[in-house]
């Protein structure tokens, strides 16, 4: 099946400064696709290049299976969006708001009833008269989703939605999402860099650290158990690692963080390696395994070997 979006070999350079370096990455028809990367990564540059914001400084990008420099207008036509706050006039009231939009839109003309429709996905119809400038941040948000949905697109792309948004706005948000995903059948892309929301919405991810792909894949094969992240702090490390280093566990090492010694194995490993930590005559203090996406982020990510951290 051929992927709602394609992209290869994206760069965008910004003078000396290179924001997006090499991506290539797809997305499937039915994903909810968490774009995930710390502030700075180039995940917004990316979003903005989906949508013709800006321009690659190479690379290409295919959507609906057509090339998206070539083929703009009908592409977009297909495609809703929501980049962090929306714009929306405040002084007008939701069902105006959606009704402009949508005659921009340059879709067919949508009467009062349908208009509702829209604000009832989204949780807003009891508030279509009122005037935006009452709503609070979520409700903002979720009518820029509303808009979004105007001409009924078949890709959606949300770049930080809960920017700025209390506990009960992030939920509004994130049920949002799972209903566009599940009961509409919309493939969602969701730019963020509020790990657990991703953890609780996300079917794939992709995971950018200073513009490049670190790693991609399938949410449940990513934090598989035989995947399971391994951290351990001795009372002395810098021996501990080189003792492990020259012991049958050393192809388990990975970077370190936080200057703990880190290493990847099944989880039902653990046990034997705990085993193996006495005979070696390594005092432990924590033996601490994890598997949530917050961990597995912050490793891929971590940018310095294990070796590094117990320099001199």
């Amino acid at each position: 099946m051929q992927p709602i979006i394609k992209v290869t070999n994206l760069s965008k350079h910004f003078k000396k400064l290179i924001a997006v370096n090499g991506l290539s990455f797809s997305v499937e028809k039915g994903d909810v696709y968490g774009f995930l990367g710390q502030n700075g990564a180039g995940k917004s540059t990316t979003i903005r290049m989906l949508l013709t914001l800006i321009e690659p400084t190479e690379g290409s990008i295919e959507i609906f299976g057509m090339e998206l420099k070539k083929h703009r207008k009908e592409i977009l036509r297909q495609v809703g969006a929501v980049i962090e706050k929306p714009d929306v006039y405040k002084y007008l009231s939701a069902v105006e708001n959606l009704r402009l939009f949508s005659q921009i839109s340059g879709g067919p003309s949508l009467n009062r009833s349908q208009l509702l429709d829209k604000l009832e996905m989204v949780g807003l119809q009891e508030r279509a008269d009122s005037p935006v400038k009452t709503f609070s941040q979520g409700m903002k948000q979720r009518l820029g989703v509303a808009i979004a949905l105007v001409h009924d697109p078949q890709l959606i792309i949300l770049d930080e939605p809960t920017n700025g948004l209390d506990p009960q706005g992030i939920a509004d948000i994130r049920n949002l999402i799972l209903r566009l995903s599940h009961a509409m059948g919309k493939t969602v892309v969701v730019s963020s860099h509020l790990l657990s929301e991703i953890e609780l919405i996300a079917n794939r991810l992709l995971i950018i650290d200073e513009g490049k792909k670190m790693v991609e894949g399938n949410a449940a094969e990513l934090f598989d158990p035989a995947n399971t992240i391994v951290e351990l702090n001795t009372i002395d490390n810098k021996a501990s690692l080189a003792a492990i280093s020259d012991s049958s566990w050393q192809a388990n090492l990975q970077p370190s963080r936080n200057n703990l010694i880190v290493l990847k194995m099944h989880r039902q490993q653990i046990p034997l390696f705990n085993r193996h930590l006495a005979e070696m005559q390594v005092d432990v203090i924590s033996l601490q395994p994890r598997l949530s996406l917050e961990d597995y982020f912050l490793q891929v990510t971590t940018g310095k070997q294990h070796v590094e951290a117990f320099k001199d």
